[in-house]
């Protein structure tokens, strides 16, 4: 009996501590953090929209009016889409918004519908 356990021990201990090791060098799945407009932001890149339409609601007291514009996006290495914005633009930069003209934009290149304005003169609505 003695004999048996004097082999049965040493084999166990070692089972043991490899199975630890093991497990502890396994990998783990990374833990998913939500993404926030910031960080959408940070790693947007540069674009450029045509306006295909633009209805500008009634300027507020603020100095603001709720703009919805159908555009078409330009980004570098990809082909034109469309995207559908809603911004709070300033009283004095409403002509930027208007059929027909161009816009400079920044866009989230892992998801194409983030569509954030080039500028302090508009804010994306959420």
């Amino acid at each position: 009996m003695s004999e048996t356990l004097v082999i049965l021990l040493p084999m166990l201990t070692i089972g043991l501590l490899t199975f630890f090791f093991l497990r502890s060098r396994r990998p783990r799945k990374a833990k998913k953090t939500p993404v926030d407009d910031r960080t959408r932001l940070e790693r947007s890149v540069w674009a450029w929209a045509k306006i295909l339409s633009a209805e500008a609601g009634t300027v507020s007291s603020l100095g603001v009016a709720r703009v919805e514009m159908q555009l078409e996006v330009h980004t570098p290495g990809t082909p034109a889409y469309p995207a559908k914005v809603t911004w709070l633009v300033d009283r004095e930069s409403l002509e930027f918004v208007e059929q027909g003209k161009e816009l400079s934009l920044k866009v989230d290149p892992q998801d194409l519908k983030y569509i954030y304005p080039n500028g302090s003169w508009a804010k994306v609505v959420n």
